[in-house]
């Protein structure tokens, strides 16, 4: 099972992609193999089983709001302890005192199931918000440094938005980046909306948008290595603008 958030949604033709958690590769998913509440909305968290088609490419087999979710579809020990009874039964003529042993492991099995759902809960949500809490830790740490070596750096006025701005001279410069785990990673440009280039060719970098405590929806992609093109996105990847930067 994967965590991560919704990074793109196409409403009208019923796809999207996950942006995953500790993971470049980003993950597709159809609207038939979501359980999710309608509307679906970028930005939200969802937990995921995926696999791998003929190409090789990322596909998620199942996306839920809720960890437990898929937890549940583990089968339980009931079935069996059903079918050992019914056996028991055809075999036995004394049903009153052979009944009373299945019926004794049947709630044994429910309560050890019951315990292993718990307990799988509690640790699962108890690594999550670990998990959070040091990306938190290291977001705000990572964020700190840009904003006082950002400080000391005269950007140009490239667009006039400060943010933006910002962001080129931080890629001009190699960082540090506020998602370092994110910023640099290769952008696969799977809608199209850049001319076609080689695997590789292009890089996301995340643009903060103030007041917003997550990513958002603003990028900057970059083409070749070193940079020799950019492109601004604000509505995670629906339309570009290309920048014109010296």
């Amino acid at each position: 099972m994967q965590s991560g958030k919704i990074k793109h949604w196409n409403e009208d033709k019923g796809y999207g992609f996950i942006d995953v958690d500790n993971q470049n590769e980003d993950v597709f998913f159809h609207i038939s193999k979501a359980r999710l509440a309608m509307p679906i909305t970028v930005g939200q968290s969802v937990y995921f089983n995926s696999a791998r088609n003929d190409k090789n490419q990322l596909r998620a087999t199942e996306v839920t709001s809720s960890s437990l979710s898929l937890e549940q579809d583990i089968p339980s020990y009931t079935p069996t302890n059903a079918n050992r009874n019914s056996h028991h039964s055809t075999r036995n003529s004394n049903r009153s005192n052979q009944n009373s042993r299945p019926n004794k492991r049947s709630l044994g099995s429910t309560l050890f199931s019951l315990i292993a759902i718990i307990a799988v809960a509690f640790y699962f949500f108890g690594d999550l918000n670990s998990t959070l809490f040091a990306d938190s830790i290291e977001s705000t740490t990572v964020s700190q440094e840009v904003i006082d070596n950002t400080s000391q750096t005269t950007t140009a006025g490239i667009t006039g938005d400060a943010q933006v701005d910002n962001t080129i001279a931080l890629i001009q410069q190699g960082g540090p980046f506020p998602y370092p785990n994110k910023d640099g990673t290769t952008f696969y440009n799977r809608e199209g909306r850049l001319p076609a280039q080689s695997q590789g060719y292009y890089r996301e970098y995340t643009v903060p948008t103030p007041g917003v405590s997550h990513r958002g929806a603003r990028r900057i992609v970059t083409g070749g290595n070193p940079p020799t093109v950019y492109y601004l996105t604000v509505d995670h990847y629906d339309s570009f603008q290309r920048l014109q930067v010296p």
